[in-house]
Order: structure tokens, then sequence, then C-alpha cells
């Protein structure tokens, strides 16, 4: 075995094992989250407001397969030890801490699991409500009544067992309704790929988060001299979790509420805020109360503007893949033309070479010659056998560099035979050198086709000579133009009408086509414009927005 061998073999050997970082990173992460739960603690009330381990531990779960779960509990054993035995907690207590901590994440991951396959979406009502029962409810519950039994069964402390229960129960449960949606929802973010944002969308969010950090320690961490608090305090941050929700989905809100959670138990803490009224435990019980009670509806209705702009893309995506089925159904007649003559020339001339072969086997210069046309005119039916399977197929959107002159005569090649059997002239006059154009190929083509289409369908009842299509391409500054230009009767109503849903000046057609292409352009950055020509017919203009050009 040589170096070069031996050298990936090396490799796969020195590699860290696959749970090594994962285990690493629990350790860690509940280490630090059981260090901020004993910060949240309010003295001389030894339970901490929001003990978040549970929660990390649990959302650890969620993302991981079941095999791997017994290991991710091992892990945060040190990262448990660490942080307990710091505080004076005698060694049988700090181990059956452990036992509850992981019995709470055991039980919420596996009753999510049984009615929600793999990780829950925080785009769908019903995987967001089964999170809530299960992570937030079901699970907090469980595990504080294990909890509570093992302190009174070990004896440490003097609190009785309901007493346990009711503060542990809301510590866990605020705790899980902040801290694993927050995880669920980054991870979902990271794993899809961070979406390129604009520098005025940082700009707004930054000025978001900033507006509700100073409102929320302005609320609830600052002295209050009252013995009564206005209830328009406890409302200051709605606008802020409103924007969150509105603006940036469930991944907004679950970021901005722990930062009002822990702005408001930082204040309560240090004696700040409105809740400091009461003993302790009150104080801790009408704090939690109030988070938990603000957070789950603000959860449910960024999960439900999410599923519902989920459900619009994915029924405009839907429409648009049966638009385009529709249209090249449209095309067929122009279509089978247009493979029809390399199939006839691939049969003609394959009975050639039968001929030369049964003949003048010795013409090998002219069989080759054959050969080759047989081999071009196969290329050609194949490039549009394979234009059509991709216009056909359903799939999610690409984006990539395009050529926009590339676009126009991949399009043309398409509608070739329909536009010859219709006896329309087809005119390219693209300009060289344009700049490249962001976008998805197939939508993009489909948009051009839907306006050649259009363009002949307008030039049935014109004369012959007449029939004349141009396809006009061009770039401006930071812009590429794609004209479409017919000699037609053009159209009487006002040009936004034409692009409004179900308008259409065809006997069979859904009016459709006009109003799926604008949005494909506009989500493209775009716009598609539609005016009368003076000297008569109609134009189309697709105008995109243009990449800087590569040095």
């Amino acid at each position: 075995m040589d170096a070069h061998t031996a050298t990936p073999g090396v490799a796969a050997a020195l590699r860290p094992p696959r749970w090594l970082l994962p285990a690493l990173a629990v350790a860690i992460g509940y280490y630090v989250a059981a260090r901020l739960g004993m910060a949240f603690t309010l003295h001389p009330h030894p339970i901490s407001t929001l003990w978040p381990p549970n929660a990390l531990l649990l959302a650890a779960l969620l993302l991981t397969a079941g095999r791997d779960w017994w290991w991710l509990l091992l892990a945060a054993l040190p990262g448990h030890i660490a942080a307990e035995l710091q505080s004076g907690v005698p060694t049988v207590m700090v181990l059956g801490w452990y036992a509850s901590n992981c019995s709470e994440a055991l039980i919420g991951a596996s009753l999510l699991r049984v009615f929600v396959r793999g990780v829950p979406r925080l785009d769908s009502l019903r995987d967001t409500g089964i999170l809530l029962l299960t992570a937030a409810l079901a699970a907090p519950v469980f595990s504080t009544f294990i909890d509570a039994a093992l302190v009174r069964l070990i004896g440490w402390g003097t609190s009785t067992y309901w007493d346990l229960v009711s503060t542990r129960l809301f510590s866990n449960a605020l705790a899980a309704l902040m801290v694993v949606p927050l995880i669920l929802a980054w991870a979902a973010w990271l794993a899809a790929g961070p979406a390129k944002m604009r520098g005025a969308r940082y700009a707004e969010a930054a000025a978001l988060f900033s507006g509700l950090l100073a409102v929320c320690l302005l609320a609830f961490a600052m002295p209050h001299s009252d013995a009564h608090t206005a209830p328009a305090v406890f409302y200051a941050p709605l606008p802020f979790l409103l924007w969150a929700a509105v603006r940036f989905g469930p991944l907004g809100v679950v970021s901005a509420l722990p930062a009002m959670a822990v702005a408001t138990i930082w204040g309560t803490v240090h004696g700040l805020g409105p809740f400091t009224t009461e003993t302790p435990q009150d104080t801790a019980r009408e704090m939690q109360l109030f988070l938990i009670t603000a957070s789950v509806p603000l959860l449910l209705l960024a999960v439900a503007l999410a599923e519902r702009s989920r459900i619009e893309r994915e029924s405009r995506s839907q429409l648009t893949h049966l638009s385009r089925v529709a249209m090249l159904g449209e095309l067929s007649g122009g279509i089978a033309h247009e493979l029809n003559q390399p199939l006839t020339a691939i049969l003609a001339n394959a009975q050639a070479a039968q001929h030369f072969l049964a003949n003048k086997p010795g013409e090998r210069a002219i069989l080759s010659e054959i050969l080759q046309d047989i081999i071009l005119a196969d290329k050609r039916a194949g490039d549009v056998i394979d234009r059509l399977r991709a216009m056909f197929k359903r799939g999610e959107t690409r984006t990539e560099a395009l050529d926009p002159n590339r676009l126009v005569r991949d399009v043309m090649s398409l509608a070739h035979g329909d536009m010859t059997t219709r006896g329309i002239e087809v005119v390219p006059r693209l300009a060289a050198s344009l700049p490249e154009i962001r976008g998805d190929r197939i939508q993009l083509q489909q948009v051009i086709l839907n306006l050649i289409v259009n363009a002949a369908d307008a030039m049935s009842m014109c004369a012959p000579n007449d029939r004349v299509l141009t396809v006009h391409t061009l770039a401006t500054k930071g812009r590429v133009h794609i004209n479409v230009i017919d000699r037609g009767p053009g159209f009487t109503v006002a040009s936004e009408i034409l692009f409004e849903a179900f308008y259409t000046t065809k006997p069979q057609g859904l009016g459709l086509g006009l109003s799926i292409s604008k949005s494909i352009v506009s989500a493209h950055g775009g716009r598609l414009r539609a005016v009368t020509r003076k000297g008569g017919g109609a134009a189309f203009l697709i105008t995109l927005p243009a990449l800087a050009r590569r040095p």
C-alpha cells in the first residue's frame, strides 16, 4: 500500500467521532444554562424562576435520531454535576435532579415523536400545538411530580410536596416555552441555508430588538414606587412583539420572547419592575404566568401567519405548474411537428445506411456522414425532449445565474414548431454581451413562452405577411429587458386589467397566464408591463435586475 492509498484511511482514523461535537455542545450548553437558571433565582426562594437546562436537552433530543439520545443524556451529566456541586447541594440530590431533568426531556421528546414525524415545524399550527402541549405542558407536569417525589424522598429542603410541584412546574414550563422553539427555529433556519437579506432588513431587525429591549428594561427593570402598576406597563412590549411576528415570523417571535423574559426576570431578581410587591414565591408565579400567557398567543399568531404564507406559496407553485402544463398542451401540435422532423431524418438516414451496406459496403466516408446526420438529428430530438421534461417537472425554485439570450433561444426553440404551424415569423433581435440575471430558469422560460404564445394567438386573424413576432433583448444600467412585440390588434382595456387573475379574451382561456407571469417576474425583483403600439400590435416588456459583470 503506497502513501496515496493510505491517506484516506489515515484521515478517517484522525477524524473525530460524529457524536463528539454534539456531545460537547450539549455538555457546555447544559452547564451555561444551569448557571443562568441559578442566576434567575429569587432569594431566599430556592427555586429558579426559569430553569433552561431541561428545555435545552429536550430540544437536543428533538434534533437527533432516537438511537442517539442515550449519549446526549450522558453528555449532559458532566455539565449538570459541574453546575450543581458549586451550589453546595448533596451529591445524592444532584443525581436525583439529573434524573428528573432527563425525565422531562425524554417525556417531551417521546410524546412529540408519537404525534410528529421528524423535527416539529414552526410554520405548522398542528406541529406547534403538539409541541406546546407536550414540551411545555405534559413533560413539565409529569417530570415535576417525579422531581418533587425525589426531593421529598432524599429529604432535601423543608417545602411540602405540593409546594415543590407548583413552583417547579411553572419554572420548567416557562423554560420549555422559551428555549425549545428558539433552538428549533434557529436550527431549521441554519439547515435551510440562511437567506441573504438586504441591509434594510438587517437595520429593521436591529431597530426591532433594540426597541424591544429598551421598552422591556423601562417597563420591567426600573424602580416602581407605586403599589399599583398601570396595566399599560404590561402592554408596552406588545407592538414590538407584533412587529416581530408579522415581519420576521416564528423566528422573530421566538427570538424576541426570550429577550423580554430575560429583561423581566433580571429586573425582578434585582427588586425592580412591577413584580416586587408580594413574597418571592408569589412574585415568581405572577411573573411566570404573565410571560406564559403573553408568549403562547404571540407564538401561535406568528406560526399561523407563517403557515398561511407557506400554503400560499405551495398553492402558487402548484398553480404555476398547472398553468405551464396547460400551455405546453396547447403547443402539443407544434412540439409534435418539431419532433417529427429529426425523427423523419433519423429514419431516412437509417434506411440510406441500410442501402449502402447492402450495395456499397466499401463507401465508408458516405456511411460515416450518414451516421453523423443521425447523431445530430437524435441530439436535436433529445434537446426538445429535455426541454419538455424540464418544463413539465415540478420542483423547488432554483435560482442561478442565467444568460437572458440563452433563455430566449431555448424558448424559441421549444415554440418553433408551433410558430411554423401557425405561419408566424419569429425575428430575434438579441443584444450582444448582455449581463447575466439571477432567477429560476424554468419559471422565467414559462413567462417568455407565455408571452410568445399570447402574441401568436393575437396574430391569428392577421394577414400572413403581418404575422411577425419580434423578441428584443437589451440592457440598461443595472437592468436587463426582454421585449415581446406582435402585430396583432393590441388591447383596448387598461394594461393593469390584463394582469388580473381570470381576465381573458380567449374563448377557452383561464385568464391565469399573465397573472402568474407577473407574479413570477415580481418574485424575481422585476416588472412586467404591457403597452399598445402606435403602429399596431402590443408589446410586453420584462425588466429584471442585472448581475454585476464578473471581472
